[in-house]
């Protein structure tokens, strides 16, 4: 049977981690124990001030109520009765007759204040004290009431140790207890006068970190009128109370604790450190003599170096032996390293030399990636004209590859640099807006080649983005010898000029500066494409006696829609503008076809059946007007492929498309037509989810129908808002049975 062997040092430390598992075992649990307790001590208190309290308070009401009685019936009485401030006679929310105080007759209160019962809100005084507010009847008289509560009342049923706080149902706070308590977390409550309610069960206790800064236990539960109890103890003194007891109970464990811990430092120090240190200069010894044999003679260097110095440095013991045989290993190893040193200096010398090339090619390869990326990023955006996304890509590349601690483009706009884009910064950064005057960047620019700072501390100008930032290069963006920004290249340590760098940096400059220049064109077009289309909107509501608020509708409901889809930014905005040009092609419809109120013959509804390739031509090849000419041409068709002018089923109808048609419908049946009258939304929204015959759920995207039946209420919400103008006389002969 073989023998177990085990090691004294690792005895003793499974030894002393049993002691200090069991201490920290009873610990944990007299303090969990406590906290428990001194928990429950706390709720019983707030169940204590919660009778007391409420028995006070209602004291108040009733002898508030018997004065409002008092001032119905004309029986005086001091101003401030009772504190009774407001008395006013109503009929459904209308005052009619004032008893007492400031409301002027004929004012209607809103709702919220008219509810049942005494309730606490955000009615005021004219010191900013919450009021009780309730209605009453009195000889048959609705009577609207208001009462400032003396809440220092409560001061007496206070809870010691704990902060009792009575809020409103919207946090404000009413009372925070007597003005005797002075503590920070008091003050600052009183002084913000509002908390925040807690998402927690109703009086059960949770942990969170409050506004004043530390963490406290709170519990929160419904008072009277309205008002809500927190009881709330700073964590810090519950934690010191349940380790205070933590400790004390726990003492003589941590004294046996201590003596055995002195009896394993007079061994650990005593005898087998030095057993410790022997057998680990043997194992380093057998693996540095394995690197020998492996023929490197840099390692082999190190090897004999690392254990000479350990040789030498190693303390004797009271073993002589011991003693005797590290003295001539010793020895040994500091002739071996003597006839190393020559050997050493060579692989030296040689080391320096390729680490030299290696970081020339690495830098070539570098700037070869480098712009290599910049002309794949030039390549996309080419295909995709997304020049924000290629700024943020070149950037990020720039920051990765010189190993920047940030990367940013400052434009020009006016007499200021407007941050356009940035990569790093620790994610940091803020939107800015600077003035040009009197900066480093200015500078770069004034003299038209690039500026390093060395060091930010030592450069008045300079004006770093980030407090991290120590060094940074500035590169001037032109296009066309017009100025467009800056491009800073920032790092967080001292870096010195590098003109290798900076020419590779050159080359990308002047791309970024092309995508700038190229960026600011691009709005000015689309300002002029946005104002384009509103005139033609115009045109189109003349032209088919549609109001400009349907089309407008238009576009709102297809914005609500588009951004239920999951359609970015950008393309919510794009169809909110272009589908108000859906019915562009009814300009080449007769108006008389238009305008007919009874059925369309055959011919008449082919005539009708063109306009969606008419507005297409119309709107022309321009690219920017792509997505209007696909509204144009497939706001007509249909999911099930029974639409016009193509017959295009289910997905191959474009996402602009199925929107705008839902769109569409959604809206005729709410407007007035010549040939209906205006349905109600509920007619509307069963019609299109149900049916009538004439339009059916089929005929439409299920994604989108979808959006639809989940913003229904905004579709209602936009049409009242937008509503169309009322009919003359004469409009509504035209269009008989609307309003």
């Amino acid at each position: 049977m073989k023998r177990r062997i085990i090691s004294l040092g690792g005895f003793f430390s499974v030894i002393l981690l049993f002691f200090l598992a069991v201490i920290l075992l009873e610990g944990g649990l007299t303090a969990y124990f406590r906290i428990r307790s001194q928990l429950q001590e706390f709720t019983d208190r707030g169940e204590t001030f919660t009778r007391v309290g409420s028995h006070f308070l209602k004291q108040q009401v009733r002898r508030g109520e018997a004065s409002v009685r008092g001032l119905v019936r004309g029986w005086s009485s001091p101003d401030r009765v009772n504190g009774v401030l407001l008395a006013a006679v109503i009929e459904d929310s209308t005052i009619v007759s004032v008893l007492k105080g400031w409301l002027p007759e004929g004012m209607v209160l809103p709702p919220e204040i008219l509810a049942p019962g005494w309730k606490m809100n955000d009615l005021l005084d004219q010191f900013g004290r919450n009021l009780l507010t309730g209605i009453m009847t009195v000889d048959g008289k609705r009577v609207f009431a208001a009462m400032d509560l003396d809440l220092n009342e409560l001061n007496v049923a206070g809870t010691p140790d704990i902060l009792p706080i009575l809020s409103t149902s919207t946090g404000s706070v009413v009372w925070t207890g007597s003005e005797e308590n002075t503590s920070g977390l008091a003050s600052h409550i009183r002084a913000r006068g509002l908390v925040a309610r807690k998402a927690s069960a109703e009086g059960a206790w949770s942990l969170l970190r409050s506004h004043y800064g530390e963490r406290v236990v709170l519990r929160q539960e419904p008072f009277l009128y309205g008002l809500r109890l927190s009881l709330v103890y700073p964590l810090s003194s519950l934690v010191r109370s349940a380790m205070y007891g933590a400790a004390v109970s726990g003492s003589a464990t941590v004294a046996a604790l201590l003596a055995l811990f002195l009896i394993w430092f007079v061994w650990r120090r005593g005898i087998y450190s030095g057993i410790r240190s022997i057998t680990s200069l043997a194992e380093d010894m057998s693996v540095r003599l394995e690197d020998i044999e492996g023929g490197d003679h840099i390692k082999a260097a190190e090897a004999m170096y690392s254990l000479s110095r350990r040789f030498a440095c190693l303390k004797e013991t009271f073993v002589l032996e011991m003693n005797a045989f590290t003295g001539n290993l010793r020895n040994l190893f500091q002739i071996i390293s003597q006839q190393q040193e020559e050997l050493t200096a060579f692989n030296e010398e040689t080391e320096a030399m390729n680490q030299e090339l290696e970081t020339v090619n690495n830098r070539l390869v570098m700037r070869e990636a480098l712009w290599e990326r910049t002309l794949e990023f030039s390549h996309t955006f080419a295909r995709s004209e997304d020049s924000h996304q290629a700024i943020s890509s070149t950037l990020h590349t720039i920051r990765r590859d010189v190993g920047a601690f940030g990367v940013l483009l400052s434009a020009v706009e006016g007499d200021h640099y407007r941050l356009t884009a940035s990569s790093g910064y620790n994610g940091e950064l803020a939107p800015f807006t600077i003035p040009k005057n009197g900066i480093a960047a200015t500078e770069s620019v004034l003299t038209g080649a690039p500026l390093w700072v060395e060091d930010i501390s030592r450069y008045p100008s300079a004006r770093p983005v980030h407090p991290s930032v120590k060094s940074e290069i500035l590169v001037p963006l032109f296009q066309s010898g017009e100025e467009e920004g800056v491009l800073e290249i920032a790092f967080d340590r001292v870096s010195r000029k590098d003109p290798f760098l900076i020419e590779t940096l050159v080359p990308v400059a002047s791309y970024l500066g092309a995508l700038v220049h190229g960026e600011k064109m691009r709005r000015e077009v689309e300002a002029s494409y946005s104002y384009l289309a509103e005139k033609l909107q115009f045109v189109t509501g003349i032209h088919h006696d549609e109001t400009e608020s349907h089309i407008a509708r238009i576009g709102e409901y297809c914005r609500v829609l588009a951004g239920e889809l999951g359609r970015s930014q950008a393309e919510q905005e794009k169809i909110a503008l272009f589908a108000r040009l859906h019915d562009i092609g009814k300009l080449k419809v007769p108006r008389e076809i238009l305008s007919k109120p009874g059925e369309l013959t055959a011919e008449e509804f082919r005539v009708i059946t063109g306009h969606p390739a008419w507005g297409a031509d119309i709107l022309g090849d321009a690219a920017w007007l792509a997505m209007a000419r696909r509204i144009c041409l497939t706001h007509h068709e249909k999911w099930d492929g029974s639409g016009y002018p193509r017959g295009l089923k289910g997905r191959q109808i474009p996402w602009e498309g199925q929107v705008t048609a839902l769109a569409d419908v959604y809206d005729a049946l709410r407007s007035c037509r010549a040939y209906k009258p205006p349905f109600s939304h509920e007619q509307a929204v069963e019609i299109i989810t149900r049916g009538d015959g004439r339009v059916e759920p089929g005929h439409f995207s299920p994604e989108v129908l979808q959006a639809f039946a989940r913003h229904r209420k905004t579709f209602r919400e936009i049409f009242e808002t937008m509503k169309d103008r009322e009919l003359s006389p004469k409009e509504r002969e035209v269009f008989p049975g609307c309003p």
